[in-house]
């Protein structure tokens, strides 16, 4: 018989395997933090150093310093709200009409809708843009932000997470006279809050993070999000031209509205959690 390996052993290598994934998955970010206050000669050094000699807090001030880059987060944070939003609210709809809601052909919807799924992201952007081009709204938030308001994946996530709810809090609701509105806002989205946390943190930061679509449908440089403004420093006819150190620290900042959204997703997906635990329990 095969010994089962001690408590203690078996802790210390799951503790070590997390450390190091732990440190495998933070080092990018740890380096382009670094790399933000280096100069230039320090950055292309060989072997590299991971601090400075001299902290270059001065590359902060050139990224900054003709403000664009703050018209770039406020951009992609904005539009990316809006877009996490009407997500929110149509994914949520769809799924609970496709879970509660007995009509013919249900399950036959379901299922095209998951094809769909299986498409290449990339195969759609032909009659997206032609389509919101004859609308009228290319080089327009507002076309963006339209061509992004549905999610499968989000769906799909809500569906799963609506099917775990026992069916006798529906019909309970619907004894005491509740409608479908009231049974998906006020009973199924509270129990389902983790589920709203998670799936709202993934889409705000997959479209705060969109280049090729945006770049797409974004032409004026005013209207750039993030990923568009960040290329723009890449390129040699930039803002900052090949100023390794401050193109680092436009990195770092942009970066800052994505951690506030995670700290204060965690907090709503802990206390999603928690609540389920009281509400199943």
């Amino acid at each position: 018989m095969k010994r089962k390996m001690p408590s203690a052993i078996k802790g210390i290598a799951v503790h070590t395997i997390l450390l190091v994934s732990s440190i495998v998955i933070a080092f990018p970010f740890l380096w382009m933090l670094t790399n933000s206050i280096k100069t230039k000669a320090e950055i292309w050094q060989i072997p590299p150093k991971l601090l400075p000699s001299t902290p270059q807090w001065n590359n902060y001030a050139i990224a900054l310093a003709d403000g664009t880059l703050f018209t770039y987060i406020w951009n992609s944070t904005y539009t990316s709200a809006i877009i996490t939003v009407i997500v929110l609210i149509n994914s949520a709809m769809f799924a609970y009409a496709i879970t509660n809601i007995k009509f013919k052909g249900r399950n036959l919807l379901f299922v095209i809708v998951m094809i769909t799924y299986m498409m290449p992201v990339a195969a759609t952007y032909v009659p997206d843009y032609i389509i919101i081009s004859r609308m009228g709204l290319i080089n327009t938030h507002t076309g963006y932000i339209l061509s992004c308001t549905a999610s499968i994946f989000t769906i799909f996530f809500f569906r799963q997470a609506f099917m775990q709810i026992d069916k006798s809090i529906f019909e309970a609701a619907k004894i005491d006279g509740a409608d479908h509105k009231t049974i998906l806002w006020h009973i199924v989205a509270p129990m389902s809050s983790s589920s709203f946390a998670t799936l709202g943190i993934f889409t705000f930061v997959g479209s705060y993070n969109n280049y090729l679509w945006s770049s797409l449908i974004l032409k004026d440089q005013k209207k750039y999000l993030v990923s568009m403004g960040i290329q723009a420093f890449f390129s040699a006819e930039g803002s900052y031209g090949l100023n390794w150190g401050a193109i680092m620290a436009a990195c770092c900042v942009i970066v800052l509205p994505l951690l506030l959204i995670f700290f204060i997703g965690e907090k709503w997906i802990i206390n999603g959690i928690t609540s389920d635990a009281v509400i199943k329990g």
